[in-house]
């Protein structure tokens, strides 16, 4: 009755003329133009309780209380759903028989989601975001009892409900494989890892979070950006690392086909933040909140609302869900399984992107990222962002400084590698003599050495050069530059064996099959 009712447009008012009914596994949301009604189902599932009115009137309380953190101005009130004469009414005199949040709604394509979809997010908006919560979380002062949800024994309750709430999913959304391989490295990591929590909580990084933070739960209508919709039914999804918070908007961007906008965020956190830890537990958490969306999809398929064809869909995406997660447990194993350090050279002409997939290797692997030219302006004394457009070897490229350069690069290379870190170099590497310093830099540290060559076609290095022109970069990369490398470059030998990564290839299946095997590499000659 009440399901029927919420798709009427007369239950919300004479001046409702539509309803459009969305739906999760826990709430109904009914969208009518000017307001939205949040409803909570009557379940059930152990970590979630809403199965008493009671419960669910104080969860709809707690909502709207929490969610005036981020979004003040969006949560309106908690009102009763009542029934008299048989007849169900909003806000009316009769027997209260449910409860609703009441919401001010805003466009469906505003959402995080919808945007990135139509290719309108950009750098600037995930500054933006980030500064936004790395300011929530500062202006917080946990308290004690926050803070132990930090403990590994807290954050194990909750991996452990995870892996026996989807037992039931076993092949029908997750292959058996991927399942018992995921806890199998998550079991290592609590008994191999188990002192970076206490550590995460000495250093004050366990706060009252939003607890699910991904895209969808974004609203951003020019430059108002508003966070809705956190966990308000259960503290210990709320209060935890704010690794879990920031990973999992990572991991949703990563999903979504955004590995790069992931990799910037997370740069951006820790620039902001000063979180220099976060590495130390962020692949777990990114592992873990892939598999919680994969679990939650999983929940969906138990409702008997739900047609066959969408079935299927929330099927589909739950598979690639933890098949993330799995990647990023594959990530995080490393850092208890490889023995030696890793020395990613990141190659490729002007405008070829390697810069950014440098950037999403440093993150994946918390190598230290090293850029040429950042050092190459470091040597001359002047700021990174001064633009130096000298003619082809003069100036800042004079043949001798670029000599001075590469050597300072693997300088700085060395430090890291003696403390036994990965590290990422990320230049041109257009002569190969460049390339066998790095060779000869590794064999001297007994790391590995791992070689990527970054293309892309002339018609879209022009456009991203052109680009660069408008903006602030380190680099002083032009069509002209790019045309004069292409005749210079000193192709890799046959000896030096590389992975080939076209950067225009935009698609998930491409991105993520690079990165797996990249990563299959690693695990080859850890």
């Amino acid at each position: 009755m009440l399901f029927d009712q919420l798709k009427n447009p007369r239950f919300f008012g004479p001046d409702v003329t539509s309803v459009q009914l969305l739906q999760t596994h826990i709430s109904y949301v009914a969208l009518t133009g000017t307001y939205a009604y949040k409803v909570k189902k009557p379940v059930n599932f152990g970590f979630l309780d809403f199965s008493t009115l009671d419960k669910r009137k104080h969860f709809c309380e707690e909502e709207v209380r929490l969610n005036k953190r981020l979004c003040p101005e969006m949560y309106l009130d908690v009102l009763p759903i009542t029934k008299k004469d048989n007849t169900l009414e909003l806000d009316g005199n009769g027997t209260i028989v449910e409860y609703v949040v009441k919401m001010k709604e805003f466009p469906q394509e505003s959402i995080m989601t919808n945007l990135l979809m139509q290719r309108k997010i950009s750098e600037k908006t995930i500054d933006h975001l980030c500064a936004i919560l790395v300011d929530f979380y500062n202006l917080q002062k946990p308290s004690e009892d926050v803070k132990k949800y930090g403990e590994l024994s807290s954050v194990k309750q909750n991996i452990d409900e995870n892996f026996d709430q989807t037992r039931p999913m076993i092949d029908v959304t997750v292959p058996k494989e991927t399942f018992w391989s995921i806890k199998d490295m998550v079991t290592k990591f609590f008994e191999l890892r188990k002192q970076v929590f206490g550590q995460r909580m000495k250093q004050g990084r366990i706060y009252e979070c939003h607890g699910d933070l991904h895209s969808g739960n974004i609203a951003i209508m020019g430059d108002a950006i508003n966070i809705f919709d956190c966990i308000e039914f259960n503290d210990r999804f709320r209060f935890c690392d704010v690794a879990s918070d920031i990973g999992f908007l990572a991991m949703d961007l990563d999903y979504l086909d955004y590995p790069y906008l992931s990799s910037y965020l997370i740069e951006k956190y820790i620039e902001k933040s000063k979180d220099l830890t976060i590495y130390l537990v962020l692949n777990f958490y990114k592992s873990y909140r892939a598999f919680v969306r994969g679990k939650v999809y999983g929940f969906q398929l138990n409702d008997p609302h739900i047609d066959p064809a969408t079935k299927n869909d929330i099927q589909n995406a739950a598979k690639k869900y933890f098949e993330l997660s799995a990647y990023y447990a594959r990530l995080f194993s490393l850092d208890f399984e490889k023995q030696r350090p890793v020395v990613f050279l990141v190659a490729g002409l002007s405008g070829t992107g390697k810069s950014t997939i440098a950037r999403k290797i440093a993150v994946d692997y918390h190598g230290t990222q090293i850029n040429t030219d950042v050092v190459r302006k470091q040597i001359a004394g002047i700021d990174q962002y001064e633009p130096h457009h000298d003619q082809i070897n003069t100036g800042l490229y004079d043949p001798k400084k670029v000599e001075q350069t590469y050597e300072r690069v693997m300088q700085y290379a060395s430090v890291s590698l003696k403390k036994g870190e990965n590290v990422v170099i990320d230049a041109t590497f257009q002569k190969k003599k460049y390339r066998e310093m790095a060779c000869h830099m590794a064999r001297k540290y007994n790391a590995l050495l791992l070689m990527i060559q970054c293309i892309c076609p002339d018609t879209v290095v022009k456009k991203r050069l052109e680009d660069r022109l408008k903006g602030k970069s380190v680099s002083d990369g032009r069509w002209e530059i790019y045309l004069s490398q292409k005749t210079t470059f000193e192709p890799f030998s046959s000896e030096e064996i590389c992975l080939t990564l076209d950067t225009s290839e935009e698609s998930y299946t491409y991105r993520m099959n690079f990165f797996h095997q990249l990563l299959s590499q690693v695990y080859q000659v850890k």
